[in-house]
């Protein structure tokens, strides 16, 4: 499908990956060898035997290749597909929107591309899958790099700091459905009438909210509340949690929220969330009455999702604290793209 490359104005078969990221491709040795976080990465004696990552467009074997060797060596060249452990394939109408300068959801990620556990057509890993597990946070650092190499350093939305913070924390012990009774952490700002509860994404915790409750605005019309689910943050694990099998459901997550209102003495707050959060506020919706809420803002929620549960978290031959981080950032585009269709 040829498109016109925003950064020169030429046209690029988008079918030949390494034809359509030339401008990239020609610099990505130098951007890998300069970048801290790569370099942060591959600085281990842990890498003890070469990897190599593909990437390429659904249709063509022409393949962005980079290996990567023990004693933190990398090699970016171009070739065959063959020549890799993993390829990261899609389309190439799919890689022009990936690699814009200002990518949209579900296009700033390819777990998100990917669709998380719902394969999307024409996108998916090729190859030795456990590898992609073992790797898959330098395959998201190299496709950042790419897309850098194609139109520059990305644009980031900055928020000035301010001098003073209004967020005030502090713990709460409650009884939560399956977890068990559990120490949560939670932060509160705002005078307002109107009490709000923040609950955060899959994998995060309230520091999500801090922008929005340092806000003079919703300080001034509002009472926020956010807090860490058990096992989350700075919230501890529940008496009945098992190490290694940590598990949510709805009757665990509006649990909590209803528990939560109850011992801070809420008066029908609004719950708000967003991604993971957003799903539980439609339940919390239907439950109004039971859990106490007044009203809900499901972002990115919708009433049902087909996916299946995928289990490299909990893979003994993976880095958790590499994977897990790279994989849940995704989770918010994941339900974008669910919610639309």
């Amino acid at each position: 499908m040829p498109t016109a490359n925003g950064q020169n104005g030429t046209d690029h078969s988008w079918d030949s990956l390494p034809n359509a990221m030339s401008q990239a491709v020609s610099s990505l040795s130098k951007l890998l060898n300069n970048d801290k976080q790569w370099q942060a990465f591959i600085d281990t004696k842990a890498i003890i035997e070469p990897v190599t990552i593909a990437i390429q467009s659904s249709g063509s074997d022409d393949a962005i290749l980079v290996k990567v060797e023990p004693g933190s060596k990398t090699t970016a060249s171009t070739g065959s597909s063959s020549d890799a452990d993993f390829t990261l394939r899609a389309h190439g109408e799919q890689w022009d929107k990936f690699f814009a300068a200002a990518p949209v959801a579900p296009y700033t990620s390819f777990v998100g591309l990917q669709g998380m556990n719902i394969k999307q057509e024409g996108v998916g890993i090729h190859g030795n899958e456990v590898k992609f597990a073992q790797y898959g946070h330098l395959a998201t650092r190299l496709l950042e790099l790419l897309r850098e190499g194609q139109n520059g350093p990305m644009k980031e939305d900055s928020q000035p700091e301010m001098e003073d913070d209004y967020i005030t924390g502090k713990y709460i012990y409650i009884q939560a459905p399956v977890w068990g009774r559990t120490k949560v952490f939670y932060e509160k700002s705002g005078k307002g009438q109107q009490e709000i509860v923040f609950l955060h994404t899959a994998g995060s915790d309230s520091r999500q909210y801090h922008g929005v409750m340092n806000d003079q605005r919703m300080r001034e019309k509002c009472t926020m509340i956010a807090f860490d689910l058990p096992a989350h943050g700075r919230s501890f694990p529940g008496s009945n949690h098992i190490p290694g099998n940590h598990t949510n459901n709805e009757e665990a997550y509006v649990g909590t929220i209803k528990e939560m209102v109850k011992a801070l003495k809420l008066n029908k707050p609004i719950i708000c969330g967003a991604s993971m959060a957003g799903q539980v506020c439609v339940a919390v919706a239907i439950r109004a009455d039971e859990v106490g809420a007044g009203g809900t803002i499901p972002l990115q929620g919708c009433d049902y999702l087909t996916m299946d549960r995928q289990f490299n978290d909990k893979s003994p031959l993976c880095n958790q604290a590499l994977f897990n981080p790279d994989w849940s950032k995704a989770l918010p585009v994941t339900s974008v793209k669910e919610n639309e269709n």
